[in-house]
């Protein structure tokens, strides 16, 4: 394949369930293990809640707009636009958006709900 372009009018956003709060969060897979074997990726808007979740891979976060806060272990880490976090296996955290944020998403394996 070499290099395949991933066009934004391609991008299927869909509801992120178990969001918290009165806002919405939405994510789109663009990278799934369809096209990679190894590597996953996508994009998450979230605006006005949060998100727990234990992650299940190694992740890498940047955020792309507004501010993205991760959560964890007490801590909390607020990202703005042009940051980025690195987020290690088997770790629970929770995302949040005060008001809106959105951040790509890299993780690794991509296959990692059959792991």
């Amino acid at each position: 394949m070499g290099v395949k372009l991933l066009e934004e009018t391609g991008y299927l956003f869909e509801p992120l369930d178990g969001t918290i709060g009165t806002g919405e969060a939405k994510i789109a897979r663009f990278v799934t293990d369809e096209l990679s074997a190894t590597l996953g990726g996508g994009m998450v808007k979230m605006e006005n809640c949060k998100f727990p979740w234990t992650v299940r891979y190694d992740e890498i976060l940047y955020v792309t707009e507004g501010e993205i806060i991760i959560e964890s272990n007490g801590e909390r880490m607020v990202g703005k636009e042009g940051d980025s976090f690195f987020i290690e296996k088997g770790t629970p955290i929770i995302y949040e958006a005060l008001s809106r944020g959105t951040f790509l998403f890299s993780l690794y394996p991509a296959n990692w709900k059959k792991h």
